[in-house]
């Protein structure tokens, strides 16, 4: 089973805006930019998108190019940062957004969601979707999710997850010809269980 990560293509937005669940449009570039993630990538069997217009026009792409299944998965939506949902950076009070950054894992945005609130909603979507898919499977996601997501499935510690960063409009092609490695990780750096996707 192969699993291919493939992060959405650029939006338009001005620069330095804080967004995360904001369903923003692609930019005005996005179907060059959609004709170029097609062309570096390889025929899937399956897609499975966030519900954000921004990941499902390129999922749509994908699937209609490979006459393949498309689902939504909510879970896979990209961090919601409540308030700040919106502002650029810039306008966000400093005494809120540098305690945050210092630690996004436990700290959350007013009114928005921690990086371990987004682990826990992956971790669940990863247990509702045993069996898992087989073939080649497509993830079309954000910046957040995918971070999580390739750790999980490189078998890194989810504290490395800086490292582990997915380029817009980049593709991460993940393969093991025995099954994929499946390890839950409950927090960054402790690996809880152990198993394989067959």
């Amino acid at each position: 089973m192969d699993i291919v990560l493939i992060r959405h293509t650029p939006v338009q937005a001005a620069p330095g805006l804080c967004y995360g669940v904001t369903d923003l449009p692609l930019a005005a570039t996005a179907s060059r930019d959609i004709e170029e993630v097609l062309r570096d990538l390889r025929a899937v069997d399956d897609v499975v998108s966030s519900p954000a217009t921004r990941c499902r026009r390129l999922a749509e792409a994908i699937a209609a190019r490979d006459q393949c299944g498309l689902r939504i998965a909510p879970a896979l939506r990209e961090l919601d940062f409540g308030a700040w949902e919106g502002l650029p950076w810039d306008a966000i009070d400093r005494r809120e957004s540098d305690p945050w950054a210092e630690d996004p894992w436990n700290r959350a945005p007013p009114g928005g969601e921690s990086e371990s609130a987004l682990w826990r909603r992956l971790q669940g979507w990863l247990a509702d979707s045993t069996p898992p898919p087989q073939g080649r499977v497509a993830i079309v996601a954000h910046g957040g999710p995918l971070r999580l997501l390739r750790c999980h499935f490189e078998g890194r510690r989810l504290e490395d997850r800086w490292s582990a960063s997915v380029a817009l409009g980049s593709v991460v092609e993940l393969q093991w010809p025995d099954g994929v490695p499946w390890a839950v990780h409950d927090t960054p750096g402790s690996l809880v269980s152990s198993d394989f996707w067959r």
